[in-house]
């Protein structure tokens, strides 16, 4: 697999935009070294408001004194300066996360009302929209289509909405999706365009094979083949109706060899060849 992770950070100098909500960096990492640590006291980049989701391995997080485990579909919401520290365990192996960086004052806001009403260490669900778009910031920024502080300044604006709402419907999201599942779902929805299979997530649940398969199911209602297509062809229906990009490139974009297999995929799940999902607008 290609390299995905990286590190993409923002300086615009429009103020007044700034001051309302705005993206600092953007990042996907992986950490393998008891060396990588924060301190909330010591960071310099200060005035700032972080989410942190782990993808797989875990990671460990201090505030006020209390130590939290953060796994695989857990984030950690913390701002700088307050009284935090997050590290790579001794008994941790890896530790894959994707973060946002934020900072303005309905950032500050927002961070506000998760510390007074609710804990700073929270479970994402893997399908829930300030994870499908924190992933996508990512993208976008890697390819460069940020590019001023107006569209920053949405984005940032567009987080904290989603994050608002999530919270206030935390129960109805909160499926009850175990660690390997959560694990497996994560592998797929970050490397679908890749040439992975249902033996590759299951690697990644950590779970044996027949287990996986057998858990997978029971909980999302999808075998691990029908999950991972679903991710495919939303990705394929997007770029179909949303770019100028040829339904072959298209097609290895989102994890199939040509556009002959993509087709194949849409008529039989979708009914409606590529062209066709093009054209519907």
């Amino acid at each position: 697999m290609e390299q995905k992770t990286g590190a993409i950070v923002f300086r615009f100098t429009d103020d007044a935009i700034n001051e309302i909500a705005q993206i600092w960096s953007v990042g996907w990492d992986e950490q393998h070294s008891t060396i990588y640590n924060w301190s909330g006291t010591e960071r310099k980049d200060q005035g700032k408001y972080i989410f942190q989701y782990t993808l797989s391995g875990h990671g460990e997080i201090s505030i006020d004194g209390h130590v939290h485990k953060v796994g695989a579909g857990q984030a950690f919401i913390v701002s700088s300066p307050s009284n935090y520290h997050y590290y790579l365990p001794k008994d941790a192996e890896k530790w894959e996360f994707l973060y946002l960086t934020l900072y303005g004052h309905e950032v500050k806001r927002c961070w506000d009302y998760v510390k007074e009403t609710t804990n700073q260490v929270l479970h994402f669900h893997p399908e829930s929209t300030p994870i499908k778009l924190i992933k996508e910031i990512y993208d976008d920024a890697k390819e460069r289509k940020i590019t001023n502080a107006y569209k920053g300044s949405k984005i940032a604006y567009h987080f904290i909405m989603e994050l608002y709402e999530y919270l206030s419907n935390l129960d109805k999201y909160m499926e009850d999706w175990s660690e390997g599942v959560i694990r497996a779902a994560l592998f797929a929805r970050n490397n679908y365009q890749d040439d992975i299979s249902s033996d590759e997530m299951a690697a990644a649940s950590q779970l044996s094979r027949y287990h996986f398969t057998r858990i997978f199911k029971k909980e999302t209602g999808l075998t691990p083949v029908q999950y991972l297509t679903s991710i495919r062809l939303q990705k394929a229906t997007e770029l179909l109706q949303q770019t100028k990009y040829t339904v072959d490139e298209i097609a290895q974009l989102v994890g199939y060899k040509n556009a002959n297999y993509l087709n194949k995929v849409t008529r039989k799940q979708l009914g409606k060849s590529p062209g066709q999902i093009r054209q519907g607008g």
